[in-house]
């Protein structure tokens, strides 16, 4: 029973991830297309992604550890 419970849970969170990768990426090719001021992206979406690597860039280390786990993760829902 429990097991249901966390599957579900599983696969709706998996579900829940994609739509905000997805997101992202629609809303820097929108930004690409037509400038930082979108309407329904809100603004400079890029900007605060450069900004978010650049942070993590200054971690050193514990930033290439983050990125190595995201990636596993990502892939594991791929599947």
């Amino acid at each position: 029973m429990l097991n249901k419970w966390i599957n579900i849970l599983k696969r709706y969170l998996k579900q829940f991830i994609e739509l905000g990768l997805l997101l992202i990426g629609v809303s820097v090719f929108a930004e690409i297309l037509f400038g930082p001021d979108v309407a329904f992206f809100g603004s400079h979406v890029t900007k605060n992604l450069v900004g978010l690597l650049n942070t993590l860039g200054d971690s050193g280390i514990a930033a290439l550890i983050v990125i190595f786990a995201l990636l596993i993760v990502y892939r594991k829902a791929l599947k």
